[in-house]
């Protein structure tokens, strides 16, 4: 009864939330294409175009502004504070409970800096938001692979219903066959005009089959050009136009790509430069499952837990260990920090420029050979209470240099000599195990097999690799830390 009432009021919110998107989506992109247009046809806005956008926006912006305004008021009057205040007293109860262990020498091995207490806070007030977000972008992934045959089938069946009208629609005056480059093709009038979406692909269409038809007529003869020289020397002068064409093309690509310079309102939100937004930044944060600052400040939170498991080791080492047996020696599982290390540049960073990723990756590989190497330490060294409190002063440094930004400086030049750099192997077991499913139900495929008896030998094969594979190494929630660059072992 309680999942049935859940669902429906989940199923509410959605097609609440999809009615606002459809009234709020269109007008918004008519006025993104309209901004685009205006920019690069009319640079000076001649027209005032751009000026009654901008006018538009500012009062959109103003109206969204005082209605945001009054809902934080209402928000922070009632539910905001209490919120706030519980994720404060969230976070000072982690770190309490974090040092715990360390008792009064807490403040030399585990010192908490201001920015990992700004972050650790900020993590804990993200956190409950973050959820929501990701069952609500759960829902709609859910929705599309649900109904993925449904939207493939239509995408295919539009596609080919285009490409055919195509065919047989009037091709425009200014493409070949349109009458602008010779006579024009003739069709049979049609019930009704084709709409644009057929009108470009069939002009589009008239300039492939224009030039699939002269070059079938003419680079034969480049073969033996002594026999055709007339056709062979068309060829070559072709080509070359060809050539000047990219050339052309590419050179007003260059002059329409150009960025203006920042705008008055861009320059004082954001003073001294603009941050240029990445290649597919958009696509990132829709395929990402963990959402915004929740996924920037995780780092810190899971460093701090383990720094707190080295804490309770080392407290139980040396209330336990020490006046009993050796054979009682706790061990610390770092591999939780490891993650978190193979992919810190990528969160806290977001994208970054081909020419400093090697520099990242190479600076990742070497801290987590680090840690690795104290992890490896438990077994060789006696004093084990000692490697406890380096293993705590190099999960401190790593989470206070990830706090303040140094991603590149996680630890000191010193601490990783003699250290060999980490190698991540996650991607080969990952295509290992793609092949291995990907040839399995291929191979259902091909049999006589009924689909209920191939999905299940398809499964089987997936788990068995799965173990094969990973065994203990990778639990299946850790899937999307390797998906995301993180390695383990």
């Amino acid at each position: 009864m309680v999942l049935e009432l859940l669902w429906s009021t989940l199923t509410v919110v959605m097609n609440a939330v999809l009615i606002v998107f459809r009234l709020v989506f269109w007008p918004f992109l008519l006025g993104v294409i309209l901004w685009l247009i205006s920019k690069q046809v009319d640079p000076h806005d001649v027209l005032r175009v751009r000026r009654f956008l901008e006018r538009t926006a500012a009062l959109t912006e103003g109206a969204g502004r005082f209605v945001l305004g009054m809902c934080l008021w209402a928000y922070r009057g009632t539910l905001g504070g209490a919120y706030l205040r519980r994720s404060r007293r969230r976070a000072a109860q982690h770190l309490v409970w974090a040092r715990r262990d360390f008792g009064q020498d807490a403040s030399r091995l585990f010192p908490v800096s201001r920015q990992v207490r700004t972050v650790l806070h900020s993590w804990h007030q993200a956190v409950p938001l973050a959820a929501v977000a990701y069952l609500l972008k759960a829902y709609f992934l859910l929705l599309v692979l649900l109904n993925l045959g449904g939207l493939v089938d239509a995408a295919a069946r539009w596609s080919s219903k285009t490409w055919a009208e195509s065919e047989h629609a009037p091709v425009p005056w200014w493409a070949p066959s349109g009458g602008l480059w010779g006579p024009a093709r003739q069709v049979a009038e049609p019930s009704e005009a084709p709409g644009i979406v057929v009108t470009t692909v069939a002009a589009f269409r008239a300039f492939g089959e224009a030039i699939w038809g002269k070059a079938a007529q003419y680079l034969p003869a480049l073969t033996a050009p002594e026999g055709r020289p007339t056709e062979a020397a068309t060829a070559m002068f072709g080509l070359v136009l060809v050539l000047a064409l990219l050339l052309a093309l590419r050179a007003v690509r260059g002059v329409l790509g150009r960025r203006p310079g920042p705008s008055r309102d861009g320059h004082r939100r954001n003073p001294g430069f603009v941050d240029p937004l990445p290649r597919w930044w958009w696509l990132r944060p829709l395929l990402s499952l963990r959402p915004g600052v929740a996924s920037r400040t995780r780092p810190v939170a899971v460093l701090v837990d383990c720094i707190a498991r080295v804490g309770s080791a080392r407290r139980y080492y040396q209330t336990v260990t020490q006046t009993r047996s050796t054979l009682y020696v706790p061990r610390v599982d770092l591999s939780g920090a490891e993650r978190v290390v193979w992919s810190a540049w990528k969160v806290r960073h977001g994208s970054v420029r081909g020419a400093l990723r090697r520099d990242y990756r190479n600076h990742a590989a070497q801290v987590v050979g680090v840690i690795r190497r104290l992890e490896a330490r438990q077994n060789i060294e006696e004093n084990t209470g000692q490697l406890f409190e380096e293993m705590a002063r190099v999960l401190t440094t790593i989470a206070e240099r990830y706090a303040s930004g140094n991603t590149l400086a996680l630890l000191d030049p010193r601490d990783m000599d003699s250290v060999d750099p980490a190698v991540d192997r996650e991607w080969v077991r990952l295509v290992v195990l793609g092949v291995a499913m990907t040839s399995a139900a291929i191979a259902a495929g091909l049999s006589e097999l009924s689909a209920a008896a191939s999905t299940q030998i398809v499964t089987v094969v997936g788990a068995v690799a799965w173990v094969l594979l990973y065994r203990d190494r990778l639990s299946p929630g850790d899937v999307l830390d390797v998906m995301r660059g993180q390695s383990r072992r």
